[in-house]
C-alpha cells in the first residue's frame, strides 16, 4: 500500500497541468442575471446543446462579453460540439484575460503549463496564476501555491505555498485543500500533523476530490497516524476508484483480495486491478500477473500472467519472484505469442509507480 510522502505533490502537479480547464464553468455563479443577452446560450451550454450554445455566444464574445469568451474557449479546449482546438481556446481565453477574468487567467496558466494551445511555459503560467490568485480566484490560489511548494516556474518557496493554500483551502478549493493536507502531511511549511491532513483531505474527498478519497483510504486502511478503520478506508478508495484513479482501483482491488474492510472476493479483487492496469499503471500490471498465474479471481493463464509480467517491468516494476516462477511454465510458442502481442502495442510503457 502506497504510504504518504512528497508522491503527493508529484501527482498534484500532474493533476495542476490537465490540458481541458473548465474555466467558464468555474466562474458560472458570476454570470449576469438571466435577463440579458448572454441567459440564452448559457442556458443551451447547461442543458448540453453545445453547437446552440456556441452559435449564441459567438457574436456576444465578438463583441466583447466576457462570459461568452470564457464559454467558446472552454468548449474549443473541452471538444464539446466541436473538435477540440487549444489555440483557439486559448484566444478567446487572452480577450478575456486582458479584462481582467480570472476563470480566463487560469486557464491559460493551465495551458502555459501543459503546452496546450500556447508554448510550454511554467514561468508564464505561475505569472498567470499570480494574477488570478490576487483576484480571488480560489483555484488559481489552490495552483500557485503548489508550484511555490514544488519550484516549478520560479523559486521554491514553502512560505509562499502555504499562504496561497491555506486561502484557497479557506476559500473551500478541493484542490487546494489536498495539497495543503499534503504539506501537513510531510511536515512541509506545516508542522507534520497527520490529524489535520486527515481532516483537509476528508474535506476535499467530500467534494470529489479522487486523490484526497485515496490518500484518505490508505490512512483509514493501514493507520498511518490515525486511528485504523478498514471499512472507512474501503468506502474512500472505492469513491477515488469510481473516478477512474488507477493507484486506488488497484488498492481497492488488493482490499477485496485480503479482505481488508470488505467481504473478501477474489473475483471483484481482479476486476479492480484490472481496471488500473489497463490505465497503464505499472504496479497493478504486476498484481494482475500475478492473479493470472494463480488463478485468484480469473481463470489460470501463464500466457496472460508473462503478458502483464512484461508489461510491468517495462513499466519499471521488478519481480523476480514472480519472473522465477514463470520460467519453467512459459514455453517457446508462448513467449513468440506474448512478443507479438506486445509488438501490436508498440513500445508503451505502464505508468511507473511513485517514489517514496
Amino acid at each position: 500500500m502506497k504510504k504518504i510522502s512528497v508522491a503527493l505533490l508529484a501527482c498534484a502537479l500532474a493533476a495542476a497541468a490537465a490540458p481541458a480547464p473548465s474555466a467558464f464553468a468555474a466562474d458560472a455563479k458570476t454570470f449576469a442575471p438571466a435577463e440579458d443577452g448572454f441567459a440564452a446560450a448559457n442556458t443551451a451550454y447547461n442543458a448540453g446543446e453545445f453547437a446552440k450554445a456556441m452559435a449564441l455566444a459567438k457574436p456576444l464574445a465578438d463583441k466583447g462579453d466576457t462570459r461568452a469568451q470564457l464559454m467558446l474557449g472552454t468548449m474549443l479546449s473541452q471538444g464539446q460540439g466541436v473538435k477540440p482546438d487549444f489555440k483557439k481556446a486559448a484566444d478567446w481565453f487572452r480577450l478575456a484575460a486582458a479584462k481582467g477574468d480570472g476563470g480566463a487567467l487560469y486557464a491559460l496558466g493551465l495551458f502555459s503549463l501543459d503546452g496546450s494551445g500556447m508554448k510550454r511555459d511554467p514561468v508564464a503560467a505561475r505569472k498567470f496564476f499570480t494574477a488570478a490568485a490576487e483576484k480571488g480566484h480560489p483555484p488559481s490560489e489552490a495552483r500557485l501555491g503548489l508550484l511555490y511548494a514544488t519550484g516549478v516556474g520560479g523559486p521554491k518557496d514553502l512560505a509562499q505555498a502555504v499562504k496561497w493554500l491555506d486561502k484557497a483551502s479557506a476559500d473551500g478549493d478541493a484542490a487546494g485543500q489536498f495539497y495543503l493536507g499534503s504539506l501537513y502531511a510531510m511536515g512541509q511549511g506545516k508542522p507534520k500533523n497527520t490529524q489535520q491532513a486527515m481532516h483537509l483531505f476528508e474535506l476535499a474527498g467530500d467534494q470529489g476530490y479522487p486523490e484526497a478519497n485515496y490518500e484518505l483510504g490508505v490512512m483509514l486502511q493501514d493507520g498511518n497516524g490515525v486511528e485504523k478503520d478498514e471499512a472507512r478506508g474501503a468506502i474512500r478508495l472505492r469513491q477515488a476508484a469510481q473516478a477512474g484513479l488507477p493507484e486506488a482501483q488497484a488498492t481497492l482491488g488488493g482490499a477485496y483480495y485480503y479482505g481488508k474492510g470488505v467481504d473478501k472476493n477474489l473475483e471483484t479483487a481482479a476486476k479492480w486491478v484490472a481496471l488500473a492496469a489497463n490505465q497503464d499503471y505499472a504496479p497493478a500490471q504486476d498484481q494482475l500477473a500475478t492473479l493470472y498465474l494463480l488463478g485468484d479471481g480469473v481463470k489460470q493463464d501463464t500466457q496472460a500472467s508473462l503478458f502483464w509480467l512484461t508489461l510491468a517491468e517495462r513499466g519499471g516494476v521488478e519481480d523476480q519472484k514472480l519472473r522465477e516462477a514463470l520460467k519453467p511454465l512459459v514455453t517457446p510458442e508462448m513467449q513468440q505469442k506474448v512478443d507479438a502481442d506486445l509488438a501490436k502495442l508498440g513500445a508503451k510503457a505502464g505508468r511507473k509507480p511513485k517514489k517514496g
